[in-house]
């Protein structure tokens, strides 16, 4: 009996053996299998779907909490030198745009006209380059003496000129690279020739004092037209041409009114050279007196020489520039 129960235990554990082994390969087989199975290189459809309905998250934004301090630094820090270092700058920038404010206006100033000598103290001349006159003329052949000469001395020489020649009203006004100087409009008979007493300087629109005789011929009749002259005198070392407009009596004798009685300090500073031009632009108007219409003539009835020797400029000019 003890025989048999002991080879009972021993099949025993020999089935037990043989299942463990058995079950051991099996797993091992299995796990085989499984590794040699081919990878997908699409993923399940369910995988896809998942990854297009649920795309990956935006980056998220920048933190602003970096430039709001360093805001904040900077604004602490304008309470002391921070505030006058950018009030200097701004300082810096406003007459870096001052200066860039005076060149443009200089250069404006320039392609309009305006005086360019220094800052002449004195109005410009309104029209720039001057109105197309009746006729022009150069008094340099009149004017030898130069040397030692500003400007300004020629300015008073040209106005004792003037004031020689019966001319006590006039004014002065600047233009590039010099001036002008401006007289009376006058009334001048059809020889050229200033009328004598209060005529001569009576404007186009006032009323002659003459006979009802006269007044009724002039409204009526034939009666002679008026004549009348305006001079301006430029001086400048920059050439020009006069523009095409024309010249009012109305604006001539405004003229009159509008500018300066003398030439500033500033002219004082300037050399009065052989590069200054010295011409005499002459307006001459006529008058209906039937009509009262009055218009300017161009070109001019009279030549400059007449004009010139009826004013007596021709020897006034001269004769105060040899002093």
């Amino acid at each position: 009996m003890k025989g048999v129960s002991r080879n009972c235990r021993n099949i025993a554990l020999f089935a037990a053996a043989t299942l463990l082994l058995t079950s051991g390969c099996t797993t091992r087989d299995q796990m085989a299998v499984a590794s040699e199975e081919p990878a997908y290189d699409i993923p399940p459809p369910m995988a896809e779907a998942a990854a297009v309905s649920s795309p990956p998250p935006p980056p998220a934004p920048k933190s602003k909490a970096t430039g709001i301090t360093k805001n904040l630094n900077v604004a602490r820090k304008s309470s002391s030198g921070a505030r006058v270092g950018a009030v200097r700058g701004s300082s810096k920038s406003n007459a870096n745009l001052g200066a860039v404010s005076n060149r443009f206006k200089a250069a404006i100033g320039k392609t309009r006209g305006l005086a360019i000598v220094g800052n002449p103290g004195i109005p410009s001349y309104p029209v720039w380059p001057p109105e197309a006159p009746s006729s022009r003329v150069s008094l340099d052949r009149f004017i030898k003496a130069r040397s030692d000469l500003s400007l300004y001395d020629a300015g008073q020489k040209l106005k004792r000129s003037f004031e020689d020649a019966g001319y006590l009203e006039y004014s002065y006004y600047a233009a590039p690279g010099g001036f002008v100087l401006v007289t009376r409009i006058e009334k001048i008979n059809a020889k050229g020739d200033p009328l004598p007493g209060t005529e001569r300087y009576k404007l186009p629109n006032q009323r002659s004092s003459g006979s009802l005789t006269s007044f009724v011929r002039g409204l009526f009749l034939d009666a002679p037209p008026g004549f009348y002259r305006y001079i301006a005198v430029v001086v400048s070392d920059k050439p020009y041409r006069t523009s095409r407009r024309k010249l009012s009596s109305t604006e001539a004798g405004r003229r009159l009114t509008r500018g300066s009685n003398n030439l500033s300090a500033a002219y004082k500073k300037v050399a009065f050279t052989r590069d200054h031009n010295v011409e005499a632009l002459i307006y001459e108007f006529t008058k209906n007196t039937r009509t009262g219409k009055v218009r300017m003539i161009a070109p001019g009835r009279l030549t400059p020489k007449i004009h010139l020797a009826k004013t007596k400029l021709n020897k006034t000019i001269p004769s105060n520039f040899r002093r």
